[in-house]
């Protein structure tokens, strides 16, 4: 009943009439599966590097739950692995500070922090390290 009178006290205030009443919504669920979280870092993730000029076949990105924050949402990280090596995933090597930047900042910029927290990138060495050394020379 308490509730319904600072309502009504604020409804007032606002200067709405005493009649009108405020719509429950109480069907509203606000919260993210986990699967989708990993999903939406996974496609932030990949849009960073399409704008970097990285196409989808040339990296694979993953992203996992890694543990658990002090608040007690769960810590996701992100694995790139390369999946073809070609001068221009090397090059994207050498820019890998101004991509994790951009990342965070759309990490930052985006709501999942608000669900979860975000331990960064990951990167996974080459299946065949021959393959990455004909590449480089």
């Amino acid at each position: 009943m308490k509730i319904d009178t600072l309502r009504q006290g604020v409804i007032k205030k606002l200067g709405r009439k005493d009649d009108e009443t405020m719509p429950t919504q109480d069907h509203i669920d606000s919260e993210m599966i986990p699967s989708s979280i990993s999903e939406d870092y996974e496609t932030l993730i990949m849009e960073c590097f399409v704008i970097m000029g990285v196409a989808n076949d040339q990296i694979r990105v993953s992203v996992r739950p890694v543990g658990v924050n002090p608040a007690g949402l769960d810590v996701y990280a992100g694995f790139v692995k390369v999946v073809r090596w070609d001068p221009l995933v090397i090059e994207m090597l050498s820019r890998m500070p101004m991509i994790e930047k951009r990342i965070d900042r759309r990490v930052r910029q985006s709501n999942l922090l608000r669900y979860s927290g975000f331990s960064g990138l990951w990167f996974r060495s080459p299946a065949g390290i021959d393959e990455f050394q004909n590449t480089v020379h």
